[in-house]
Protein backbone atom coordinates (compact mmCIF):
# COMPACT_ATOMS: atom_id res chain seq x y z
CA UNK A 1 0.00 0.00 0.00
CA UNK A 2 3.04 2.44 0.76
CA UNK A 3 4.69 2.36 -3.17
CA UNK A 4 2.90 5.63 -3.46
CA UNK A 5 5.51 7.00 -1.06
CA UNK A 6 8.44 8.80 -3.63
CA UNK A 7 11.40 9.09 -0.93
CA UNK A 8 12.74 6.40 1.25
CA UNK A 9 13.59 5.52 4.94
CA UNK A 10 16.68 7.33 5.13
CA UNK A 11 15.72 10.49 3.83
CA UNK A 12 12.83 10.52 6.15
CA UNK A 13 15.17 10.29 8.66
CA UNK A 14 17.37 12.75 7.20
CA UNK A 15 14.67 15.32 7.79
CA UNK A 16 13.57 13.91 11.09
CA UNK A 17 16.99 15.40 11.71
CA UNK A 18 16.81 18.66 9.89
CA UNK A 19 13.51 19.69 11.67
CA UNK A 20 14.97 18.95 15.40
CA UNK A 21 12.99 15.81 16.32
CA UNK A 22 14.30 13.07 18.72
CA UNK A 23 12.42 10.37 17.66
CA UNK A 24 9.72 9.16 14.86
CA UNK A 25 7.50 6.06 14.71
CA UNK A 26 7.46 4.72 11.36
CA UNK A 27 4.46 2.66 10.75
CA UNK A 28 3.53 1.53 7.29
CA UNK A 29 0.30 0.10 6.29
CA UNK A 30 -0.21 -3.47 7.48
CA UNK A 31 3.23 -4.20 7.62
CA UNK A 32 5.76 -4.06 10.69
CA UNK A 33 8.72 -1.60 10.10
CA UNK A 34 11.69 -3.69 10.96
CA UNK A 35 14.54 -2.23 8.86
CA UNK A 36 17.71 -2.42 11.15
CA UNK A 37 19.94 -0.67 8.58
CA UNK A 38 17.60 2.10 8.72
CA UNK A 39 17.48 2.12 12.79
CA UNK A 40 21.26 1.71 12.83
CA UNK A 41 21.10 5.05 10.46
CA UNK A 42 19.12 7.08 13.18
CA UNK A 43 21.29 5.74 15.99
CA UNK A 44 24.10 7.53 14.45
CA UNK A 45 22.35 10.56 13.95
CA UNK A 46 21.22 10.45 17.31
CA UNK A 47 17.07 10.27 16.80
CA UNK A 48 15.28 6.71 18.17
CA UNK A 49 13.03 5.37 15.34
CA UNK A 50 10.12 3.29 16.98
CA UNK A 51 8.93 0.22 14.83
CA UNK A 52 5.28 0.21 14.25
CA UNK A 53 2.60 -0.76 11.98
CA UNK A 54 -0.59 1.24 11.02
CA UNK A 55 -2.87 -2.19 11.26
CA UNK A 56 -6.25 -2.71 10.17
CA UNK A 57 -9.38 -4.16 12.36
CA UNK A 58 -11.96 -4.22 9.81
CA UNK A 59 -10.50 -1.68 7.40
CA UNK A 60 -10.33 0.75 9.86
CA UNK A 61 -6.53 2.01 11.14
CA UNK A 62 -4.97 0.80 14.60
CA UNK A 63 -0.86 2.34 15.03
CA UNK A 64 0.47 -0.46 17.09
CA UNK A 65 3.90 0.99 18.15
CA UNK A 66 7.17 -1.03 19.59
CA UNK A 67 6.01 -4.30 17.78
CA UNK A 68 8.90 -6.95 15.83
CA UNK A 69 7.79 -9.14 12.82
CA UNK A 70 5.55 -11.76 14.21
CA UNK A 71 3.91 -10.21 16.82
CA UNK A 72 0.44 -9.18 14.84
CA UNK A 73 -0.83 -9.52 11.26
CA UNK A 74 -1.14 -6.45 9.34
CA UNK A 75 -5.30 -7.43 9.38
CA UNK A 76 -5.92 -8.09 12.73
CA UNK A 77 -8.59 -8.25 15.35
CA UNK A 78 -9.59 -6.26 18.48
CA UNK A 79 -9.30 -9.71 20.37
CA UNK A 80 -5.66 -10.24 18.68
CA UNK A 81 -4.74 -6.63 20.20
CA UNK A 82 -5.82 -7.61 23.55
CA UNK A 83 -3.75 -10.18 23.41
CA UNK A 84 -1.09 -8.57 22.03
CA UNK A 85 -1.25 -5.73 24.89
CA UNK A 86 -1.64 -8.87 27.73
CA UNK A 87 2.10 -10.49 26.08
CA UNK A 88 3.74 -7.50 25.93
CA UNK A 89 3.22 -4.62 28.10
CA UNK A 90 5.54 -2.49 26.32
CA UNK A 91 3.60 -2.25 23.26
CA UNK A 92 1.87 0.98 22.58
CA UNK A 93 -1.74 1.99 20.76
CA UNK A 94 -2.40 4.78 19.36
CA UNK A 95 -6.01 6.04 17.41
CA UNK A 96 -5.15 7.69 14.69
CA UNK A 97 -7.49 10.48 13.50
CA UNK A 98 -10.61 8.76 14.75
CA UNK A 99 -13.02 10.96 13.85
CA UNK A 100 -12.65 11.96 10.32
CA UNK A 101 -14.86 11.13 7.66
CA UNK A 102 -12.79 8.85 6.20
CA UNK A 103 -13.46 4.59 5.77
CA UNK A 104 -9.96 4.22 7.31
CA UNK A 105 -11.00 5.82 10.49
CA UNK A 106 -12.44 4.01 13.89
CA UNK A 107 -15.42 6.31 14.48
CA UNK A 108 -17.89 5.16 16.80
CA UNK A 109 -16.07 1.39 16.73
CA UNK A 110 -13.55 3.48 19.11
CA UNK A 111 -16.06 3.32 22.19
CA UNK A 112 -16.40 -0.44 22.41
CA UNK A 113 -12.63 -0.69 23.04
CA UNK A 114 -11.53 1.66 25.20
CA UNK A 115 -9.68 -0.59 27.11
CA UNK A 116 -7.16 -1.26 23.90
CA UNK A 117 -6.27 2.75 23.27
CA UNK A 118 -3.04 4.25 25.24
CA UNK A 119 -3.26 7.65 23.04
CA UNK A 120 -5.38 9.45 20.36
CA UNK A 121 -3.74 11.38 17.62
CA UNK A 122 -4.33 15.26 17.31
CA UNK A 123 -4.55 15.35 13.35
CA UNK A 124 -2.30 17.75 11.71
CA UNK A 125 -5.76 18.26 8.91
CA UNK A 126 -7.19 20.44 11.44
CA UNK A 127 -8.81 24.48 11.10
CA UNK A 128 -9.74 26.40 13.71
CA UNK A 129 -12.72 27.70 12.19
CA UNK A 130 -15.17 24.43 12.12
CA UNK A 131 -17.91 24.34 15.14
CA UNK A 132 -16.86 22.77 17.95
CA UNK A 133 -19.17 19.73 17.97
CA UNK A 134 -17.64 18.45 14.45
CA UNK A 135 -14.13 19.05 14.29
CA UNK A 136 -13.19 16.17 14.60
CA UNK A 137 -9.61 16.69 16.71
CA UNK A 138 -11.96 18.31 19.12
CA UNK A 139 -14.84 15.47 18.77
CA UNK A 140 -11.20 13.37 19.73
CA UNK A 141 -10.06 15.51 22.82
CA UNK A 142 -13.32 15.29 23.79
CA UNK A 143 -13.56 11.22 24.09
CA UNK A 144 -9.57 11.79 25.19
CA UNK A 145 -10.49 13.43 28.21
CA UNK A 146 -13.94 11.39 29.17
CA UNK A 147 -11.67 7.84 28.75
CA UNK A 148 -8.77 9.32 30.60
CA UNK A 149 -6.17 8.92 27.33
CA UNK A 150 -3.56 11.34 26.61
CA UNK A 151 -3.98 13.57 22.81
CA UNK A 152 -0.66 13.32 20.80
CA UNK A 153 0.03 15.42 17.89
CA UNK A 154 1.51 13.27 14.90
CA UNK A 155 1.91 14.73 11.49
CA UNK A 156 0.88 11.46 10.04
CA UNK A 157 4.02 11.79 6.98
CA UNK A 158 3.50 10.83 3.82
CA UNK A 159 5.71 13.00 2.67
CA UNK A 160 8.73 14.70 3.39
CA UNK A 161 7.24 18.14 3.63
CA UNK A 162 5.18 17.00 6.43
CA UNK A 163 7.08 15.58 8.35
CA UNK A 164 7.71 17.35 11.84
CA UNK A 165 4.76 20.03 10.82
CA UNK A 166 2.89 18.51 13.36
CA UNK A 167 4.76 17.04 16.67
CA UNK A 168 4.65 16.51 20.07
CA UNK A 169 6.86 17.23 23.61
CA UNK A 170 7.08 14.68 25.46
CA UNK A 171 8.32 14.93 29.04
CA UNK A 172 10.92 11.54 29.20
CA UNK A 173 12.81 9.80 31.50
CA UNK A 174 15.59 8.68 28.73
CA UNK A 175 15.20 8.63 24.83
CA UNK A 176 13.48 5.21 24.64
CA UNK A 177 10.31 3.89 23.68
CA UNK A 178 9.25 2.80 27.40
CA UNK A 179 10.31 5.89 28.72
CA UNK A 180 8.17 8.27 26.23
CA UNK A 181 5.44 6.03 26.22
CA UNK A 182 5.42 6.69 30.34
CA UNK A 183 5.61 10.12 29.51
CA UNK A 184 2.37 10.02 27.31
CA UNK A 185 0.00 7.88 29.13
CA UNK A 186 1.19 10.40 32.64
CA UNK A 187 -0.14 13.13 30.46
CA UNK A 188 3.14 14.85 30.52
CA UNK A 189 2.64 16.00 26.44
CA UNK A 190 2.34 19.54 24.85
CA UNK A 191 2.25 20.36 21.82
CA UNK A 192 0.45 23.46 19.40
CA UNK A 193 -2.90 23.80 17.92
CA UNK A 194 -2.06 24.86 14.33
CA UNK A 195 -4.83 25.26 12.07
CA UNK A 196 -3.93 24.73 8.17
CA UNK A 197 -4.35 27.53 5.64
CA UNK A 198 -6.61 26.59 3.06
CA UNK A 199 -3.77 25.90 0.53
CA UNK A 200 -2.02 23.62 3.00
CA UNK A 201 -5.54 22.27 4.18
CA UNK A 202 -6.78 21.42 0.33
CA UNK A 203 -3.12 19.61 0.10
CA UNK A 204 -3.11 17.48 3.01
CA UNK A 205 -6.94 16.21 2.37
CA UNK A 206 -6.49 15.51 -0.53
CA UNK A 207 -2.95 13.64 0.05
CA UNK A 208 -5.19 11.59 2.52
CA UNK A 209 -8.08 10.97 -0.14
CA UNK A 210 -5.43 9.87 -2.79
CA UNK A 211 -3.14 8.11 -0.56
CA UNK A 212 -5.14 4.78 -0.55
CA UNK A 213 -7.46 4.67 -3.39
CA UNK A 214 -7.71 0.77 -3.15
CA UNK A 215 -9.19 1.16 0.41
CA UNK A 216 -11.25 3.70 -0.78
CA UNK A 217 -12.64 1.79 -3.34
CA UNK A 218 -13.48 -1.25 -1.23
CA UNK A 219 -15.58 1.21 1.05
CA UNK A 220 -17.75 2.56 -1.74
CA UNK A 221 -18.11 -0.86 -3.11
CA UNK A 222 -19.70 -1.96 0.34
CA UNK A 223 -21.73 1.11 0.51
CA UNK A 224 -22.88 0.57 -2.55
CA UNK A 225 -23.98 -3.55 -1.96
CA UNK A 226 -25.35 -2.14 1.59
CA UNK A 227 -28.02 -0.53 -0.62
CA UNK A 228 -28.61 -2.78 -3.59
CA UNK A 229 -29.28 -5.14 -0.55
CA UNK A 230 -31.44 -2.67 0.99
CA UNK A 231 -33.41 -2.01 -2.21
Amino acid sequence: MDRYLKHTIYEHIDRAREVGLDAIAVTWHRKICADTEAFAYARARNILVIPGMEAEIDRRHLVVLNVAEGDLPGETTWDEIRALRARKSEVFILAPHPFYPHPSCLGKEINDHADCIDAVEWCIIHVHWLPERISPNLRAARWAHRHGKTMVACSDAHSLESIGKNASTVEADALTPEAIFAGIRAGRVSFHRRSLPVGPLIYQTGKALGSQPRHIGRWVQAKLRTRNVEA
